[in-house]
């Protein structure tokens, strides 16, 4: 391994939002939406014109059962993700959990694609293997070298393996840009192969391509 890196995730882009309602087969469009005071103010004022005291863009779509996911730029650059229902059940609380988790995963994915595809432009074989907890990129000639990334709740954990050599850092750039906000603090513990001159001809290709 050349390094693992942890911070803490957050929604940073807005194609990439739409990606992932795509990715879970939902129709994302952009709409102002308001926040309320009450349910009150939103129930009974909504409908007159009162537009809440504050009012954000957002990229929306609506699940099964009526659920409406709202991805908000509350405060700039990033993004947070609400979910609600107009009728709230029994139960409701579990079901927004888990459809919170599946749009993360969905979101991460997208992600994940995007390195993918930047390897693969490159020249070089690359595949993409899933887990309960995460993905990995796998490629070269062997598949020998991989970048793995790995779903905690709002951790997430990227780690390099086999590369050596500082280009590591540019394979999960991209990574990093769409999982943690500018001002995230990135904790990465380096490895030895950091520091080692990369001389494998897919390492040298990766290097001068990417």
């Amino acid at each position: 391994m050349s390094h693992c890196t942890k911070f803490e995730f957050t929604y940073t882009d807005e194609e990439a939002i739409a990606k992932a309602f795509v990715k879970l087969g939902l129709e994302p469009t952009t709409a102002l939406v308001a926040e309320f005071n009450s349910d009150f103010s939103k129930k009974a004022l909504g409908p007159l014109g009162y537009m809440g005291k504050r009012q954000f863009r957002a990229i929306c779509a609506r699940a099964e059962n009526g659920f409406n996911f709202f991805a908000c730029k509350i405060e700039d650059p990033v993004y947070t993700l609400l979910i609600e229902r107009e009728s709230r059940s029994p139960g409701d609380e579990v079901i927004m959990a888990d459809l919170a988790s599946r749009f993360q995963r969905a979101y991460v994915g997208v992600a994940i694609d995007a390195t993918l595809r930047r390897i693969e432009a490159t020249g070089i074989p690359a595949r993409l293997q899933e887990s309960a907890d995460g993905f990995e990129v796998e490629f070269g000639s062997n598949y020998e070298y991989s970048v793995r990334v790995t779903l905690s709740g709002n951790e997430v954990k990227e780690e390099v393996f086999g590369v050596k050599g500082d280009i590591c850092t540019t394979l999960t750039q991209e990574l990093e840009s769409l999982l943690a906000s500018p001002s995230a603090e990135l904790l990465t513990e380096w490895k030895p192969e950091y520091t080692v001159v990369h001389e494998e001809q897919t390492l040298q290709i990766l290097s001068a391509r990417l």
